[in-house]
């Protein structure tokens, strides 16, 4: 009902407007009065301002005209925003000021000379596509600005549908960025979410009584009603999910934005995508992961993860065309998952910061019910505490992100980033989410095809993930009834190391001041003390699935000169170390690999590496080879004090 309300608004302001104008004498021909803005795009919300511009020919004088016209439409209790210019200050003005810009390519003609609108119209758009290229950094800049201080409608406590990242004017602006001829936008993916956002909007303001955009804690249940939704947590969920969708819109558009003003202006040759194999059956073709062509979705289940990754690890986009098909013609993957699906897997989820867009392209398109379909339980489902900056599930994908910064100090970084993905998921579920999340978690890991005692590891990190942190803080971390309280619970010590970065990486992603100074050094004194009573129990550190992999002589003897490499040999994946000139391969030690995913060709011959003692071990060695030139470790299980 709201559209019909909305062009209601429009056509009883355009008709006022016509006739201030007739009846302030304006002529047919040098003059016309102009809508712009939300005015001009037709989308007056209860309590919209008028935002109308007059417009002369350069050679003539608005005078008088410009004194008797406003007064009628301030008389009818109008709010105007408006101006009066020469068709050369108009055009000066759009060319100086970006915000101008943009409000006059959405102008549309009310009264006066219809010839004058045209020109003024063809010579702003000329004008907006001719200097694109150098305005659209500085369009860039301050849309970043503006997302910085008002944050973004999917996830702030009190979100601006105008304002924020994902709302209105985020909106409007894609609608410049395609009338640039540089790119295009997904028209319709964003317009039935644009028209929803702004009856929102409409309801808002209707209960509100003013002209407000933000949405305070106490209006969601009041907009139920008039949205017809069931409650307020149902009315949080559909104008989240209205953000998200529209940021997702935003930021593919503004990627690729980049991706053509990195190219250069004239090409020469042929204008055919070129394609740059990636992986087996993916390719990167303008910035973009898109498919070779070489193997069809429905014979390679792994095809969309294999994608995903490359995406994700190397900070591409995910072509949502080729995400959309994936999603359609892909087979679901066999229980238990493959070593190949799972590994994937988690190279995506360790993938750091391009994890986020190429996760938002699998929930957008799809794709990732395929993947997870446990994730449709927590899509845009709001946190009970304040405290949290985010909903929970981009809470759940900030955690994966903030834990891939600590995977050097942990000997299982597979462990951890799953852990870090199911540890808020008994959230989708009445009652204690962490008890809920323990049973969940452990049927995804086994599905995902983990061992048991992997999966055990898994369940008791999702059991247990806000133990440290509570203990720590409402308790005395001297006490030994204190430390009790935790290894009561956790009794290995490769857990409480895993636990404790679950827990910073858990905190990080929540604000700010959820992991403070005062904060985290209670919860690490809390997390070594617990460790150190493990080994005081006889606790060993080996991780026994790498307990009998040792390092070669030449690795142990100088491991500043090592660089090492994981490579699909005949007989399964190896890690490859040189030392030098020369090679070792080990088959079964994928700890290097789980940290960084690197790749290499395929192996010159080299010895099998012995079993040998502990010390030689990658889960012992307290320095090991620097992985891959990174400049990371892999590490002991203790816990640094």
């Amino acid at each position: 009902m709201t559209a019909e309300e909305r062009a209601q608004r429009t056509e009883a302001a355009d008709d006022l407007c016509r006739a201030a104008y007739v009846e302030a004498g304006g002529p047919d021909a040098g003059f016309c009065l102009l809508a712009v803005g939300g005015y001009g795009r037709g989308e007056l919300a209860p309590y919209s301002d008028l935002d109308v511009v007059l417009v002369h020919a350069d050679d003539l004088d608005a005078g008088e005209l410009a004194e008797s016209l406003w007064y009628p439409l301030w008389d009818a209790g109008h709010r105007l925003d408006h101006s009066v210019r020469s068709l050369s200050e108009m055009l000066a003005a759009a060319e100086g000021d970006l915000k101008v810009a943009l409000g006059a390519l959405d102008l549309r003609h009310l009264a006066g000379d219809p010839n004058l609108t045209l020109r003024l119209r063809t010579m702003l758009l000329a004008s907006w596509r001719r200097d694109a290229r150098h305005r659209l950094p500085n369009l860039a800049l301050m849309r970043e600005q503006r997302h910085e201080l008002m944050g973004e409608l999917a996830h702030a406590s009190v979100p601006d549908i105008k304002e924020a990242e994902g709302g209105l004017r985020d909106a409007g602006i894609l609608t410049a960025l395609v009338a640039t001829w540089l790119v295009d936008a997904s028209w319709p993916d964003l317009e039935p979410s644009r028209r929803a956002l702004l009856d929102v909007r409409d309801e808002l303001q209707r209960l509100a009584g003013r002209a407000s955009d933000r949405i305070g804690p106490e209006m969601w249940a009041q907009l139920a009603g008039p949205l017809e939704l069931p409650d307020a947590e149902a009315v949080q969920v559909h104008v989240r999910e209205l953000g998200r969708r529209i940021t997702h819109l935003s930021r593919l558009t503004w990627r690729r934005v980049g991706a053509v003003l990195a190219r250069p202006v004239s090409v020469r040759g042929a204008r055919r995508p070129a394609l740059q194999s990636a992986a087996r059956g993916v390719a990167i073709s303008r910035g973009e992961v898109v498919l070779d062509g070489k193997i069809a979705p429905a014979d390679d289940a792994a095809l969309l993860l294999r994608a995903a990754t490359v995406a994700a690890e190397r900070d591409l986009v995910l072509a949502p065309a080729t995400a959309s098909r994936l999603a359609r013609e892909s087979p679901v993957l066999s229980e238990p998952w493959s070593f190949e699906a799972r590994t994937l897997f988690v190279r995506l989820l360790a993938a750091g910061r391009g994890l986020l867009p190429t996760w938002e392209t699998l929930e957008e398109t799809g794709a990732l019910r395929l993947i997870l379909p446990e994730w449709e339980r927590l899509r845009a489902l709001p946190h009970a505490s304040v405290i949290h900056r985010f909903t929970v599930d981009r809470h759940v994908v900030e955690t994966c992100m903030e834990s891939t910064k600590l995977l050097a100090d942990v000997s299982r970084p597979d462990l951890l980033v799953i852990a870090a993905l199911l540890h808020d998921i008994g959230k989708g579920e009445a009652g204690d989410h962490a008890i809920n999340g323990e049973r969940i978690a452990r049927e995804i890991a086994a599905r995902f095809g983990f061992s048991s005692s992997d999966v055990e590891i898994i369940a008791m990190l999702v059991r247990w993930h806000l133990l440290l942190a509570e203990t720590a803080t409402t308790c005395d971390p001297q006490d030994p009834v204190t430390v009790a309280r935790v290894t009561d619970r956790i009794s290995d010590r490769l857990t409480i190391s895993l636990l404790l970065a679950l827990t910073e990486a858990d905190a990080r992603a929540t604000s700010p001041k959820a992991w403070s100074s005062w904060r985290a050094g209670l919860v690490r004194d809390l997390a070594w003390r617990a460790d150190q009573t493990l080994a005081d129990q006889g606790v060993t550190l080996v991780d026994e699935e790498y307990a009998d992999v040792p390092l070669p002589d030449g690795v142990q003897a100088d491991p500043d000169r090592v660089a090492v490499r994981v490579i699909d040999a005949e007989e399964g994946r190896c890690c490859r170390c040189s030392v030098g000139t020369e090679w070792a391969c080990s088959p079964t030690c994928q700890r290097c690999w789980r940290t960084c995913g690197c790749r290499s060709s395929p192996p010159a011959p080299g010895r099998r590496v012995r079993s040998g003692s502990p010390s030689g071990t990658w889960g012992n060695r307290p320095s090991g080879p620097r992985c891959c030139g990174s400049g990371s470790r892999p590490r002991s299980t203790a816990v640094p004090r």
